[in-house]
């Protein structure tokens, strides 16, 4: 199933039959992923799917008024001239609000499904400092590892603007380094004191370990989480 466009409702616009099954079938795409504990994209493009569709509902009244007209009768006196729309009769806006009205709920319980999912895997991990932390501790590195698994992942980050529309409220760079073996002698630490050796440019880096108990995505739904979590120990 392909990604839903930004604007699928106005696409075959006036089969509503066809644009149902447009959404289920894209619904049922998210729900396997979800299943997957595979969050993103499909998370945030789900949201911004459900905002457009609340916002096109709420501005029908406006976007009427964009549509062209054309003269529909004069009368007076005075003389007086009546517009009609071109566009927006009757059976088409019974079909947006058909679509609509199926869509939305939809979306809804997904969305709420999804965040739910989100804030299950973010509960469950822990973040928490490697050695002690700068002052400012805008950028460093995120030991990524799993219970399970002998390998971390080590990711660079740097936190950079304040954005509301990031989880967290702060924009966070991560950029892969490396994927090193931890053990009873390479413990975290002293992967830190390793990268801080080898990268000098960097002599006091604020350095996180991101640990899960179970598997997940990472760059699905490990990531994405762990730039909300590093944006709100930074805060």
């Amino acid at each position: 199933m392909k990604k839903l466009q930004p604007d699928w409702f106005t696409q075959n616009w006036l089969d509503a039959e066809y644009q149902k099954y447009v959404v289920m079938a894209y619904l049922q795409a998210v729900q396997k992923n979800f299943v997957d504990h595979k969050l993103c994209p499909d998370l945030p493009e789900l949201r911004s799917h459900y905002d457009a569709g609340i916002r096109f509902s709420r501005g029908k009244g406006t976007l009427n008024a964009a549509f062209p007209k054309r003269v529909s009768r004069v009368t007076g006196p005075p003389p007086r001239i009546e517009y009609k729309s071109e566009v927006t009769d009757p059976a088409f806006m019974t079909e947006m609000d058909a679509i609509m009205e199926f869509a939305l709920p939809r979306f809804q319980s997904m969305l709420t499904e999804g965040q739910q999912r989100w804030a299950d895997i973010a509960q469950s991990l822990t973040l928490a400092p490697v050695g002690l932390l700068p002052l400012r501790p805008e950028e460093g590195y995120l030991l990524v590892h799993a219970t399970n698994q002998s390998e971390t992942q080590v990711y660079y980050f740097c936190l950079t603007l304040y954005s509301d529309q990031e989880p967290g409220g702060r924009l966070v760079q991560l950029r892969f380094v490396e994927a090193v073996r931890k053990s009873l002698l390479n413990t975290f630490e002293n992967i830190k004191l390793d990268l801080i050796r080898r990268h000098q440019y960097m002599p006091n880096p604020a350095t996180y370990m991101l640990e899960s108990q179970k598997e997940y995505p990472i760059q699905e739904t490990l990531l994405p989480i762990a730039r909300q979590l590093l944006a709100q120990a930074a805060a």
